[in-house]
């Protein structure tokens, strides 16, 4: 008989392993750069693997990013003002970091009251680029006042002095800077006022192309799939208008057209270019308010599908990535909680989920990872004056896919790991549904040769990028008849760094 697969999804709810709780409570999240050590996890299970670290305290913040390299190395960007104007910031962060590598390098914003929206860009050679809006005396004298700033880094080395490096709308906001073809950055900004205008430019050397949206728009997003420039945004201040979306691959930007069936709750849309596409995170049309995944076709949106996270806290946010492992991962806030979120074929979600002990203050959850599912998730809540960032290490949650096998009626279904399984543990399990007239006894499970005595795998014991077998036997009796059913499952870990 032919082995039958089929995608569940593990969610904190249906796996006590996959919940992570900071038990050391309120006071490790202002525990000081030695409390932090990615390399000696407080748990083999899936969520945090170090004590929050605070990179920031009694600030107010304007903008902050995260990303992380070939090498595995994440750097994380933000603008905050302690009191003396608004300040560029970066922190470097190697894998198995207790601090930021160098410490915390600073350089002015150009902007002090000003500064705003911070995107951290990293190229494959590891040349970082930090990425931000302000206003100008200009901006006082004509529509095209303000600028889009930057300042880089080589590999966490010495921050470049900033520098302005094109115009932008006055008074207006920077709803997105992504890598577009050929290493060019291309941002999208957003003239002052209550507009439906927004200005996307194709890289800083070229001139700004404005477009119009179908409404004033709240958030928007700008990915890449080949050479093709998608846009997606939404509506401000509306639960229930669906996200909508508008192309370009040479010559003018198409028409916008709705996504079916979206919504986009009280939270901001993800968009995400991954290995096989790229993907649209928005919100189920109901009240349930469950997050839901489209995929890019080429010419558009198919319909959506929900991935899996059913938590009665809906998500208010949203930072979607990618990595080479060809995953999506997410990072958003639900409730006083942040849920991490793998999907490992980026379709279907595992969740994992920790209290942040503080009310969220300063700007939306920011995630990276690594092509082995490990990465850094960065946060602000409030603090005794202003808020405070914050920044911890993690290992994703694997997820769990099933295969079953018959023979006369008797039927095995074997709950394993899903390709790819990151270094943490992840339970397993099967069962056997017998004929009539039969009986299921004992059961066994095996990883490669090895009988497993716990139904649980240790991603974190076995070798990157490498292939897997795993196996569940159930035997069945009537009378004096025995017959043993085996149900196999492949999968592969996740590799390195």
């Amino acid at each position: 008989m032919p082995v039958s697969i089929r995608i569940l999804t593990v969610t904190a709810a249906a796996s006590a392993a996959a919940v992570i709780s900071l038990a050391a409570g309120p006071a490790a999240l202002a525990a000081g750069p030695a409390a932090l050590d990615a390399t000696n996890p407080i748990t083999a299970g899936p969520g945090l693997t170090g004590t929050p670290v605070t990179l920031v305290n009694n600030a107010e913040f304007s903008g902050y990013d995260a990303a992380t390299d070939a090498s595995g190395n994440a750097y994380i960007g933000w603008i905050a003002d302690t009191g003396a104007g608004r300040k560029v910031s970066l922190c470097t962060l190697p894998r198995g970091a207790k601090s930021c590598a160098g410490g915390i390098q600073t350089v002015d914003s150009l902007g002090d009251s000003s500064a705003q929206d911070l995107r951290v860009l990293v190229t494959p050679g590891s040349q970082v680029t930090l990425v931000w809006f302000h206003d100008t005396v200009a901006s006082e004298n004509g529509p095209q006042g303000s600028e889009i700033a930057i300042a880089t880094s080589q590999s966490g080395g010495p921050l470049s002095a900033p520098r302005d490096v094109a115009t932008a709308p006055s008074f207006g906001s920077m709803f997105d800077a992504v890598a577009g073809p050929g290493g060019t950055i291309w941002t999208v900004t957003q003239p002052s006022g209550a507009t439906s205008k927004l200005q996307i430019r194709p890289g800083f050397a070229n001139p700004p192309v404005t477009i119009t949206a179908p409404y004033f728009v709240g958030a928007a997003r700008l990915r890449f799939s080949g050479s093709t420039a998608v846009l997606a945004v939404q509506k401000a201040g509306t639960i229930t208008q669906p996200v909508s979306y508008a192309s370009r691959t040479s010559g003018p930007w198409s028409s916008f057209h709705a996504v079916a069936h979206t919504w986009t709750s009280d939270s901001v849309l993800g968009l995400a270019s991954t290995r096989s596409g790229v993907r649209l995170l928005a919100s189920v049309a109901n009240a349930d308010y469950f997050p839901v995944v489209s995929r890019w076709t080429g010419s558009g949106f198919t319909a959506p599908a929900l991935t899996g996270d059913r938590n009665n806290c809906s998500p208010s946010s949203h930072d979607p990535v990618s990595d080479a492992s060809g995953r999506m991962a997410d990072v958003s806030k639900e409730c006083s909680d942040l849920a991490i979120a793998n999907l490992t074929d980026t379709l279907h979600a595992a969740v994992v989920r920790f209290n942040v002990h503080g009310t969220f203050a300063g700007g939306d959850p920011q995630l990276t990872t690594a092509p082995s599912g490990r990465g850094w998730v960065v946060w602000s809540i409030e603090s005794s004056v202003s808020n405070k960032l914050l920044v911890a290490p993690l290992v994703l949650p694997g997820r769990t896919v099933t295969a079953t096998k018959s023979a006369g009626g008797n039927r095995v279904t074997l709950t394993g790991p899903a390709s790819c399984l990151p270094p943490a543990d992840l339970g397993v399990g099967v069962k056997g549904s017998p004929a009539a007239h039969w009986s299921a006894g004992s059961k066994v499970l095996k990883l490669g040769g090895s009988t497993l005595h716990s139904p649980v795998v240790h991603g974190g014991s076995l070798k990157p990028a490498a292939s897997y077998t795993l196996t569940g036997s159930v035997t069945f009796s009537h009378g004096g008849s025995r017959r043993t059913v085996t149900a196999t499952l492949k999968f592969r870990t996740c590799p390195s760094p």
